[in-house]
């Protein structure tokens, strides 16, 4: 779906691939006929072609005639979407007084399922390729880099959108590109409509595949364009499929036809004269039996480049460094140093070129690369039997009973003039009514019949074990039994994780380091949490992508949960402290939470200030400041004391009591540590309490 950009270099891949969805990056004029080579295929189109339509028509009948795929993805994506009622409709298999009925509750499952996964995302760490100090700290920095990118909200779609496609279509694609516009990489999700594999492979390993065919919807023109030197051969195709397009006459309505063009990653082993065999990893785009383009896996550095090394101990590799700069003034004058090594150094994170798809996968039986089953399939027919069950109880409901009278009280043309069912309808008949008329009630819903329907949703839920985040509460059962069901289906949703999300985010986190290493020539920058909630912008290139290094799940969400209830217990005991338990906890910023925390505790104003109005150290105290001789100006001056005695307080009188305070007492301060005495109000005994 894109052209690989070749800049001659004899020393290094300096080129892209733009595979991007939609792919808008065309290639110039005449571009493909430049040479290729290190990626030059030397495989015959005829060839090609004849293998890859043999793979497209060998995987269509395969699981059509052994699985019946696509009917079974069809099924699954009605009864998902609950689209089954308008496909009852629209096939006239229901009669207008008939109950539309739905309980749509596989998408209700859904809904409680991805959300349970999408929370164990697991954390990611990298590992040096040596022992140093400098390879650990450049590959914690590289880990914190990958660690953020997974948890950022665009993988995180891909990551959800690629679980919700696995039980409907039994099974589910990431794919990976290069964009020149972004000059980056990128995951994306492909539907699994549009993707075919080697059915002979037993595992769901893309890497174990002999090829993987993408169908890559787009318009001729964007094709001519990417291809402009098999327009001829491409238009030739198209008049064959009924499109008529000509080279000399183009009109707009056949340039905007969208037509599917193939995208092929293939695995072929080619053997020499000296026995010796070659393995082939290439990439082709064709349209019918027109090749657009072919080359070897651009994804992958084939020649490397030449580098020198110094080593302060020669054949140990911890004692590894860059040239400085008289070395280097050695080598220009064509002097080798002693120490100094010359190295083939490829770009390289993988050993060997991989396809760049991921299919994700639970209920596989060791056949094909696809899952035998699913949750949603094995309740296909639970879900009939709950909207038969609702249509019947609802029906049920609706029945309005019936009239009957005898012959002569009404006429048939009477009756059928009458509506019954409305409330302010009066009838009038000869006779003894009980003898002319009778009314035969309708039935009524059983309570078994609400109970089945009870019965058969906890028996979806369980089929997909989401019993325990169904935020429901079995009252008659006891809460050991309760706790223990929960946690059974916790322990099936971190099986399905282990197998689904945290692989897809493994071969994310092993891409982004091919991807780097091969295509990050310059500096690129990712921004990262830092200490204390600070975004900081970590720098990325190849160079710190260092032989050895490998990128492992550190926790996976098992991990977490467990942790978070050991934090929650221990924090009960009083065992822990502030930053292990947030730590623990999973929060963000344990160190400024931490902080936050203390201060409030010890320095309750500090934090008012610092935390709650955001001030710094110098605007804290300027406020304080300010605060203070506000205060002086608005208190009154205090009174000079009164000429003669004074009098004491008054003991409080038996029977009494004390008297009521007025107002909070005053903390101490040099503006009321003085007694002054007051003058006892006029007609007040002297010696009496103020105010008496």
């Amino acid at each position: 779906m894109g052209l690989f950009l070749f800049m001659s270099n004899s020393n290094s891949m300096q080129g892209s691939f733009n595979e991007t969805i939609p792919d808008t990056n065309y290639p110039k004029e005449g571009q493909m006929s430049i040479p290729l080579d290190p990626l030059q295929l030397e495989i015959e189109d005829e060839e090609l072609v004849k293998i890859m339509n043999k793979y497209e028509d060998g995987y269509d009948s395969f699981y059509e005639d052994k699985y019946n795929l696509f009917e079974r993805r069809k099924r699954n994506e009605v009864y998902y979407f609950g689209r089954q009622v308008q496909q009852a409709e629209d096939e006239k298999r229901l009669k207008s007084y008939e109950s539309r009925f739905s309980m749509n509750v596989l998408y209700e499952i859904m809904g409680t399922v991805k959300p349970l996964a999408m929370s164990r995302v697991p954390d990611m760490m990298c590992l040096p390729g040596f022992d140093s100090d400098e390879a650990t700290e450049v590959a914690d920095e590289v880990g914190k880099a990958i660690d953020t990118q997974l948890k950022e909200q665009e993988t995180r779609f891909v990551l959800g959108l690629a679980y919700k496609h696995l039980p409907v279509y039994f099974t589910s694609c990431i794919k990976t590109w290069w964009n020149n516009e972004a000059d980056d990489y990128e995951f994306g999700v492909v539907h699994p409509d549009l993707i075919k594999f080697d059915w002979t492979c037993p595992t769901n390993d893309a890497d174990q595949m002999k090829w993987i065919i993408q169908k890559v919807p787009s318009t001729v023109q964007q094709i001519a364009l990417k291809f402009p030197s098999k327009k001829k051969e491409f238009y030739a195709e198209l008049r064959k499929n009924g499109i008529p397009i000509e080279e000399e006459k183009e009109t707009w309505r056949a340039l905007a036809t969208e037509v599917k063009y193939s995208e092929g990653w293939f695995t072929e082993y080619k053997k020499h004269s000296d026995d010796e065999v070659e393995r082939i990893d290439g990439l082709l785009w064709k349209y019918g039996d027109c090749i657009l383009g072919k080359m070897k896996n651009p994804d992958f550095d084939y020649e490397g480049e030449t580098r020198y090394f110094a080593y302060d101990e020669m054949g140990n590799e911890n004692t590894k460094r860059a040239i400085n700069e008289q070395e280097l003034a050695q080598l220009l004058f064509g002097q080798t140093p002693g120490n100094v090594k010359e190295q083939k150094v490829y770009h390289n994170y993988f050993r060997f070129p991989r396809k760049p798809y991921f299919f994700m996968g639970y209920d596989q039986w060791g056949k094909t690369p696809m899952d035998e089953t699913s949750w949603i399939e094995q309740n296909i027919q639970n879900q009939k039997s709950l909207d038969k069950r609702g249509k019947q109880i609802e029906e049920t409901l609706d029945s309005r009973g019936h009239h009957i009278f005898s012959k002569g009280a009404l006429t048939p043309s009477d009756v059928e003039e009458l509506d019954l069912d409305a409330p302010n309808v009066d009838l009038s008949v000869e006779g003894n009514v009980n003898e002319v008329h009778a009314f035969i009630a309708p039935e009524r819903p059983t309570k078994e019949e609400f109970e089945e329907i009870g019965n058969l949703k906890n028996f979806m839920y369980a089929i997909a074990h989401s019993q325990a985040v169904r935020g429901e509460i079995e009252a008659q059962a006891p809460a050991t039994s309760n706790q223990i069901a929960r946690e059974g289906d916790f322990t099936a949703a971190d099986d399905i994780v282990e197998d689904t999300i945290n692989p897809a985010g493994q071969w994310m986190g092993d891409w982004s380091l091919q991807w780097i290493k091969l295509r990050y020539t310059k500096d690129h920058f990712r921004w990262i949490m830092g200490v204390a909630g600070d975004v900081i912008y970590q720098k990325l290139n190849r160079n710190m992508i260092m032989d050895g290094m490998i990128l492992k799940i550190k926790s996976s969400g098992s991990d977490k949960i467990r942790a978070q209830n050991n934090a929650l217990e221990m924090a009960k005991m009083e065992m822990t402290d502030p930053f292990t338990f947030f730590k623990d906890m999973g929060l963000s910023d344990p160190e400024g939470r931490t902080e936050k925390l203390i201060l409030a505790k010890t320095d309750p104003m500090a934090y008012l200030q610092k935390v709650v109005k955001n001030l710094n150290s110098s605007q804290a105290l300027a406020q304080a400041l300010e605060n203070a001789e506000l205060k002086e100006l608005q208190t009154p001056p205090a009174q000079p004391p009164m000429a003669g005695p004074v009098q004491p307080p008054n003991p409080v009188m038996p029977g009494q009591g004390q008297p009521a305070p007025q107002g909070p007492p005053m903390a101490p301060s040099p503006m009321n540590t003085a007694q002054v005495p007051v003058a006892p109000p006029v007609g007040a005994p002297a010696g009496s309490p103020r105010g008496i």
